[in-house]
């Protein structure tokens, strides 16, 4: 993705894409999984806040003070102020009481003022645009965790970049002894014979899915289904959609994934899951289901994660994926975000375990 007028380098990085033996093994299709933990701010919420503080900057007039405000359960604040202080830009996050501690002292190193105010990211909404940002001494700018185009079109760049990846992957029409092949091609040239069952990834908000829809469409994946999980503590969009497409507001979300706990999805979440051209699967977990998840990822892969992520982890360790998809083979193709890991620590995992009777 590139931008005008800048030569600035970009907040997120290309993450990898990985096999899974383990997932492989317990849904008896190939399971990869799309590392986003690894990004600077430790979840994808690198791409979509980074590109808005990006695009601010690039955009603004030479000389303008900015100043990002950011209302976060904690990895959108954490994505915006490690943004930020990239380009040495002031930043505030206001966060509700609910907020991980971990993830509270890991934005506070990153130079940010941290503000804790509310029981929810409502509320630390509403004092931040209130209270916070007319305050403020230099432009103040507005960071929308979710509901906003240039936050899908930064997490886009996940879906254009996987595509990528996973053609590397996948075997090319013609690359066999069948006739009209033409290796010559170049690689962006060649059509692709494969392409994944399905995507998989959380869903709170619906930044991360509208990404995903943005850039599958852009790439011509626009018929792979995607799967996209709630808790079932705040399971908006599952609610939307029951209600026709009505905007279902949830007044008090609950749930250990607070990563994930909005009030609602944004209408055009609801839009791009009932179109017709692309199945998405709405699915919701229970907590303890997202909790096992995590513990069961970090003994496969040895790997740490927060409850957001094994939230779309947990279709497949539970196996209601193949419910949801019942024609699962060896020859299918799984592909995971694993959205983000920062707000955990062993602790958590281990308060995990007695809390839901999941051996470490």
């Amino acid at each position: 993705m590139t931008f005008r007028n800048s030569q600035l380098k970009l907040p997120y990085v290309e993450t990898p894409l990985i096999p899974s033996l383990y997932l492989s093994e317990i849904t008896g299709a190939q399971v990869y999984l799309k590392l986003e933990m690894v990004q600077p701010s430790g979840s994808f919420k690198s791409r979509g806040l980074g590109n808005l503080v990006y695009q601010t900057i690039v955009n603004a007039p030479p000389g303008t003070d900015l100043h990002f405000f950011s209302p976060s359960g904690g990895n959108a604040g954490c994505g915006t102020a490690y943004a930020a202080r990239q380009y040495g830009k002031k930043c505030t996050v206001c966060l509700p009481t609910i907020s991980n501690p971990t993830m509270v002292e890991r934005i506070r190193k990153t130079g940010a003022r941290v503000v804790i105010h509310g029981k929810t990211i409502a509320e630390a909404d509403h004092h931040l645009r209130t209270v916070l940002m007319p305050n403020c001494k230099e432009r103040a700018v507005y960071c929308h965790p979710y509901n906003d185009p240039v936050v899908w079109e930064g997490n886009s760049s996940l879906a254009t970049e996987l595509v990528k990846q996973y053609s590397d992957l996948a075997p090319y029409e013609g690359d066999s002894d069948s006739e009209g092949s033409d290796l010559s091609l170049p690689d962006d040239d060649r059509p692709l014979s494969r392409r994944p069952d399905a995507v998989i990834c959380s869903c709170g908000g619906g930044g991360l899915y509208n990404g995903l829809v943005q850039g599958f469409d852009k790439t011509g994946w626009h018929d792979v289904p995607i799967v996209a999980v709630e808790t079932e503590g705040c399971a908006a969009l599952n609610q939307s959609l029951a209600a026709g497409g009505e905007q279902i507001q949830i007044e008090t979300p609950s749930t250990i994934a607070t990563s994930l706990s909005t009030m609602n999805v944004t209408k055009e979440t609801i839009a791009n899951a009932m179109r017709t051209d692309r199945k998405t699967y709405p699915v919701q977990v229970s907590d303890a289901d997202a909790a096992a998840s995590c513990i069961y990822f970090a003994r496969d892969h040895k790997l740490l994660i927060e409850a957001a992520c094994g939230t779309a982890l947990a279709p497949l360790y539970n196996g209601k994926i193949k419910e949801i998809l019942p024609n699962l083979n060896q020859d299918s193709t799984l592909v995971v975000i694993i959205c983000g890991g920062t707000s955990v620590t062993w602790d958590i995992l281990m308060s995990y375990s007695k809390t839901f009777d999941v051996p470490l």
